[in-house]
């Protein structure tokens, strides 16, 4: 893909993102369904690392995107100098950071520059995996107090969990992700095409999981409760997508090969089109130990495919009546329910009738862009 001729761009912009990278994952989704509700002209973006997915999908509607390329070696300061440098000669109105890494450097350095309209955005709920990680969220709760002018939560959860934790109230805000009910809509022609591609019959259960390969995301937990409904003898298969979720995993392939279900689950890998695959689905389940606003599951009721989901961030304000949470890390609890959902089709059936409409009322990108419009007109 062509890539954005920055170097001739010279004239003060209005907004300025900055992003610790641009590709495929949630919070990017979001920051892309956002950018691109901004007029190009008055828009730039910076990637901390690499231009990503959704970064060669702004350039090819015309973004300007720089590209940093940091890396975690002795050269990161001159990247962070780089930065330092694109900020003065853009002269933005508005400094929109995206996510932990990009709130602390690009924060603090729009402020050392004397930049007074801040906004942090946080998809993340609180936590501290490991000791670099834990300073790096201190250093954040205080500069919490100074840096920005609004800090934008996804979730109600994630809100609180980093005010208890010690980040400032007054400037904290909910916005929850939205998605866009044009693409992601039920499609009779997309379920009969994919099943067939997969070769799932009719009366088999058809079970997705859409979720990067990574422990938070808990797929040893889904793997066991696949290893119990395959012992209540239900006919079903798993399809898993992400990053990571395919045969070139040996550890993966090797798991499922122990619990015996080479034959249940599909490794599908990453998909751009997942409002095709969604379509195909009996029910979507999501297995994490910990989220904020999981976007494939209002991704997944806006295709009227009910869900089951981990008591995570907002997943029951999410879901509602509209499909089931269990606990966490409870593979009984998330068999007996697939099994329930199984036997009894006509609940599945009922709560399949609902879940769009949920969305539309509360989750839609309309939504979630009205508020992002709004936030941003009261800086004028």
């Amino acid at each position: 893909m062509k890539k954005s001729n920055t170097n001739s761009f010279q004239q003060k912009c209005k907004f300025l993102f900055i992003a610790p990278g641009l590709d495929s994952g949630g919070a990017e989704k979001i920051l892309f369904n956002v950018a691109t509700n901004i007029n190009k002209d008055n828009i730039i973006l910076i990637s901390l690392t690499d231009i990503g997915f959704y970064g060669n999908c702004l350039i090819e509607k015309g973004y300007k995107i720089y590209s940093l390329n940091m890396k975690k070696n002795i050269f990161f300061i001159f990247k962070v100098f780089k930065l330092f440098k694109l900020i003065l000669k853009l002269k933005p109105e508005i400094v929109h950071t995206w996510l932990y890494h990009a709130n602390l450097i690009g924060g603090s350095i729009a402020r050392i520059l004397g930049i007074n309209k801040i906004i942090w955005s946080i998809h993340h709920d609180y936590e501290e995996p490991n000791i670099f990680f834990a300073i790096e969220m201190k250093i954040l709760t205080i500069l919490s107090y100074f840096l920005p002018n609004k800090i934008v939560f996804c979730s109600l959860r994630s809100k609180t969990n980093h005010i208890k934790n010690g980040y400032k109230k007054s400037p904290s805000i909910l916005i929850n992700n939205g998605v866009a009910l044009d693409i992601f809509r039920p499609n009779k022609k997309f379920r009969k095409e994919i099943r067939s591609k997969l070769n799932i019959e009719d009366n088999c259960l058809l079970i997705g999981n859409i979720a990067r390969y990574h422990p938070i995301k808990d797929h040893d937990n889904l793997l066991k409760a696949l290893f119990l409904l395959k012992s209540f003898q239900v006919n079903f298969k798993c399809i898993l997508i992400g990053a990571g979720l395919s045969n070139n995993n040996d550890f993966l392939s090797q798991k499922i090969m122990q619990l015996d279900l080479n034959k249940e689950v599909i490794l599908y890998g990453k998909s751009f089109e997942i409002h095709k695959i969604l379509n195909a689905l009996d029910i979507n389940v999501l297995s994490s130990r910990k989220e904020a606003f999981p976007i494939t599951l209002i991704e997944a009721m806006a295709v009227d495919i009910p869900c089951i989901s981990t008591n995570v961030g907002d997943a029951k304000e999410i879901i509602g009546e509209t499909g089931w949470t269990i606990n966490i890390s409870d593979p009984l609890s998330l068999a007996l329910q697939l099994k329930e959902v199984s036997e009894k089709r006509f609940i599945l059936n009922k709560k399949s009738s609902s879940p769009r409409r949920r969305v539309k009322d509360n989750f839609s990108l309309d939504i979630m862009n009205y508020k992002y419009t709004k936030l941003y007109n009261s800086f004028k």
